[in-house]
């Protein structure tokens, strides 16, 4: 009669696993398509109701990568860490999740996660093209020129063209030197437009000082009014971002009469 019983609970023990692991799957299923879908608020709210149930590694997964969509960048990285606290060595987002810890490290200025996911796609010959430039970009945000050297002439160094290394260094180097070295194979077209690009956005005054060294000499390096008034624009930017005035007050008389 007890054998009967143990039995009896075996089976409805498999049968509750069984179930439990179809609903997962289907749950699954949902996250994949949503994702493939790029149905991003959606995901969020159906991850958020999986997670106020039960804390597991996919719907984690699949939530870091809706609030990153949702530009919620701060959100989206702690809810990977959680992701990687919690995820066994053989789940099947890990290596994605990697992947995406390498570029939203970058992202919330956390490099230390990047250059831990980037070593660990690397350890298993994981790499891509993007991962390793946000790899090679979190070593440089740390200081450590000989690791990022040795990944850059290792993975890069043959694949990078000139103008897409030197944006991708712009804003992480802060070495004068290396800064004028990546920019040296570009046209002025392509210096202005990459400075342009930068100094749209808000710049501390360190990082504007060390710009204006590559901006100060497009000055001499264009003709044509229109091109002038550009380079004075930046330079009226890039020198109030640097708080000198009287030079910011001086580009922006100029950029006014060139217009």
């Amino acid at each position: 009669m007890q054998r009967k019983h143990v039995l009896a609970y075996l089976l409805f023990s498999l049968f509750l696993i069984f179930l439990l692991s179809s609903c997962s799957a289907s749950s699954s299923r949902d996250l994949i398509r949503l994702a493939s879908e790029a149905k991003y608020e959606e995901m969020e709210r159906k991850t958020g109701s999986m997670l106020s149930k039960r804390i597991e590694a996919v719907p984690l997964f699949y939530r870091s990568i809706a609030l990153q969509q949702l530009d919620r960048k701060e959100d989206a990285y702690h809810v990977l860490k959680l992701y990687f606290a919690i995820a066994k060595g053989d789940d099947d987002h890990l290596v994605d999740a990697h992947r995406l810890m390498c570029l939203l490290s970058l992202e919330v200025n956390n490099p230390l996660s990047g250059i831990s996911s980037g070593s660990w796609l690397e350890v298993h010959s994981l790499l891509e093209e993007s991962e390793t430039r946000a790899y090679y970009q979190a070593l440089l945000m740390i200081g450590d020129s000989v690791e990022a050297t040795r990944v850059f002439e290792l993975y890069l160094k043959d694949t990078i063209e000139p103008y897409a290394y030197a944006q991708m260094v712009l804003g992480t180097l802060t070495d004068r030197e290396k800064l004028q070295k990546a920019f040296a194979p570009l046209s002025t077209r392509q210096q202005l437009t990459l400075l342009q690009t930068v100094a749209s956005d808000t710049l501390a005054q360190e990082r504007a000082t060390l710009l204006l060294s590559l901006a100060i000499p497009l000055e001499q390096a264009f003709e044509g009014r229109a091109e002038l008034a550009e380079v004075y624009s930046l330079l009226e930017a890039l020198y109030g971002y640097a708080d000198v005035r009287v030079q910011q007050r001086k580009y922006s008389t100029l950029a006014q009469n060139f217009r």
